[in-house]
């Protein structure tokens, strides 16, 4: 097993010499947790969003305007183990210490449904307000 020493958040760039470990120790692809359907792993990445944009609402935490590149790692059980994050140049300008605090307490306390036989990783953009619908009334999955 690989040590990664890389703190739960960090922003993109930092912590360069990690991103083998942490490739290594989550070596599947989101898409491939959903059997490579993409409409599944397209809804689950939305309301993966929609549970980020709730869980700033809960914190009356203002993520509104923000956009930026994010990459997740996460643990078999749905965790997430680490997260790397770097705000767009058109994102509102939004203290990164602020949004650092936030992720990791959204890290803290989030956890995926879906299970994997090993760890996993997804890369993408991400805006906020998200402008989704969710299916359900209540999709988000904090412990």
């Amino acid at each position: 097993m690989t040590v990664i020493s890389a703190p739960s958040v960090f922003m993109i760039g930092e912590y360069e010499d990690q991103y083998l470990a942490l490739s290594k120790e989550h070596p599947a692809t989101f898409l491939s947790v959903y059997h490579d359907d993409i409409d599944l792993a397209y809804r689950s990445w939305s309301n993966i969003l929609m549970d980020i944009e709730d869980y700033a609402g809960d914190l009356n935490f203002d993520i509104k305007g923000v956009k930026l590149w994010i990459n997740l790692y996460f643990n078999q059980d749905g965790t997430i183990s680490q997260l790397a994050f770097f705000p767009k140049p058109n994102s509102r300008n939004v203290p990164v210490d602020q949004l650092a605090a936030f992720f990791k307490n959204f890290v803290r306390d989030y956890h995926m449904t879906v299970k994997a036989d090993k760890g996993f990783q997804h890369s993408a953009s991400a805006a906020f307000p998200t402008f989704f619908h969710r299916e359900l009334p209540e999709t988000a999955n904090k412990d």
